[in-house]
């Protein structure tokens, strides 16, 4: 999903008025993206990550200009950047005063641009030579500085794909939201503002039962007379999004719906648009969608040379329809193009975007049977997402539970049995518990531990604290109507109860066998009958264990 960015807490550098000295702070990591085009030899283009030294913190813009040039310098001293020769500029081109005072904003993604002096000159004498086109050095239209322009892209963000960082950004940003509501008021603006950079932090860490609860919050607030038409659009982008990510996509998609009546079509509207008929089964609407936005992108870039481009999130939509509509191959060329473009978009460090990308074309190499292909990517999915996101992420706990999976396929089975478990644990932690994905890495993991014999299975002990939090998680959730109340839920329990008895806490697995029993009895849409009977005759081994004291 788009519209939110990912990292998805960032920052703008913008230029204040000189007599308006609003500073930095200190508050948070100053970070920027430097990417830069050499319009002489290609192999000079890069990008990279940077922390600005808090001596540049609260400065003035030339010294930003000074502090880049030597940085770029330092990696490039044979094609050295001159000081002198640039300005630091907004996307739209508008040069910024060398005067002005840096100061830290919160908004979405907000490109500066490093402009040579040599082709700001060369865009005024054509202006010159062209009646009809207005503009001043103070004013550029990009389109007119033309292919030989020299721009480095400075996009300050809050480093996200760093786990460290996002948990100081999260602590940070909920005490800064929780102040300003109860100094301020909901309706305040700096409330609002940080109740959306929270909110940005919490749904890439999928904390979505805190997102719904600050949108309950600031309801009220965003859909009153005086600030509907700044915030109602965003207070529905970020529930969409939320019911999104909870797999509630019939609920994400009249949101969506609501939006696009609210602001018009855009791409990234139309992609959101897509994914989510994608993942409920209308394949030929969500087709539609991607191949529209792939349209439209193009004419939105051609109004706005320096719109921020997502041809990435459009490709992998449209290769993943076609894989679920039976044509894998096709399916495939369409998600490798989304992560070469990935690749190439978002610079030398890992990044979770290419993580993502490498595991869907994973998948389509998995739906081909070519497992050593698919393990390949998922791998290297797993250490982008471990590195950028955490062990904790559902990002990384689902790649795992993936490649674990494929492991079993290629015999390796203590690898598999590595990767499951580390998906389990990290499983039962999430807000929204995927139940068929916990029986099946369950299943599997019994299987491992008994008819595969992995190595790594004797420490199936390990789990049992995973089984405890799932146990406990299970019916808050069905309470809150995240989890359905069903047979399913029993298939689980007894999943459980099977990974308890190889780890020989078989008290444990009684009272999970007892709640199967209880769940398959409720079960009137199916015929649970021979799971019954498979229960109880398990039930009765386990208490005769019991009885001998034998295990725990």
């Amino acid at each position: 999903l788009l519209l939110i960015p990912h990292p998805p807490f960032q920052t703008r550098i913008s230029i204040a008025n000189p007599q308006n000295h609003a500073t930095l702070g200190g508050r948070m990591p100053f970070r920027v993206i430097l990417s830069y085009s050499c319009p002489e030899d290609s192999k000079y283009d890069t990008a990279f990550s940077i922390k600005v030294p808090r001596k540049y913190w609260d400065k003035e813009a030339k010294h930003l200009i000074q502090w880049f040039t030597e940085f770029y310098n330092k990696k490039f001293p044979e094609r050295p950047l001159v000081e002198t020769g640039v300005d630091l500029a907004d996307k739209d081109g508008k040069i910024y005063p060398a005067e002005g005072i840096i100061q830290e904003c919160f908004s979405h993604k907000q490109e500066i641009v490093l402009i040579s002096k040599q082709d700001q000159k060369s865009a005024i004498e054509g202006s010159k030579n062209a009646p009809e086109t207005k503009g001043s050095a103070e004013t550029l239209n990009p389109s007119d500085i033309g292919s030989s322009r020299a721009a480095i892209t400075l996009n300050s963000v809050v480093d996200m794909e760093n786990p460290a960082e996002f948990a100081m950004a999260e602590e940070r940003t909920e005490n800064q939201y929780k102040t300003f509501k109860s100094n301020h008021g909901a309706k305040s603006t700096l409330t609002l503002k940080a109740a959306f950079r929270l909110m940005d932090i919490c749904i890439a860490q999928y904390k979505l039962d805190r997102i719904d609860q600050i949108l309950l919050e600031i309801k009220d607030a965003c859909e009153s007379k005086e600030l509907k038409k700044d915030w109602y659009t965003k207070y529905i982008q970020m529930k969409a999004f939320c019911r999104w990510k909870q797999s509630k996509f019939g609920e994400a998609l009249e949101l969506f719906k609501e939006m696009k009546k609210q602001v018009g079509l855009s791409s990234k509207l139309l992609e959101n648009m897509g994914h989510t008929y994608n993942s409920m089964g209308n394949y030929k609407e969500a087709q539609d969608c991607f191949q529209q936005a792939l349209e439209l992108v193009d004419v939105e870039q051609k109004l706005n040379p320096m719109t921020d481009s997502h041809k990435g999130g459009l490709y992998m939509g449209l290769g993943l329809v076609k894989k679920r509509q039976g044509n894998v191959q096709a399916g495939l060329v369409e998600l490798q193009k989304a992560l070469k473009w990935y690749q190439d978009s978002t610079g030398p460090k890992p990044h979770s975007l290419v993580a993502k990308a490498h595991m869907s074309v994973a998948h389509a190499h998995e739906d081909l049977k070519e497992w050593s292909k698919a393990a390949m990517h998922m791998e290297l999915a797993v250490d982008i997402f471990q590195k950028t996101c955490g062990s904790d992420s559902p990002l990384t706990g689902n790649a795992q539970g993936s490649l674990g999976k494929v492991l079993i396929q290629l015999n390796k089975y203590n690898a598999a049995w590595e990767a499951l478990a580390a998906a389990f644990n990290n499983e039962v932690k999430h807000d929204s518990l995927k139940v068929f994905t916990l029986f099946e890495h369950a299943t599997l993991i019994y299987r491992l531990c008994t008819s595969l014999k992995a190595k790594g299975a004797k420490d199936a002990k390990t789990l049992v604290p995973a089984l405890v939090t799932l146990d406990e998680a299970i019916g808050p959730q069905m309470e809150a109507k995240l989890v359905t109340r069903d047979g399913n839920v029993g298939a689980l329990y007894k999943a459980m109860a099977e990974v308890a008895i190889v780890a020989q806490h078989y008290r444990m697995a009684n009272g999970f066998l007892c709640k199967a029993l209880t769940f398959f009895g409720e079960e009137k849409s199916f015929d649970c009958g021979s799971l019954i009977v498979e229960c109880r005759n398990v039930l009765t081994l386990v208490n005769d264990l019991i009885r001998k004291g034998i295990g725990h």
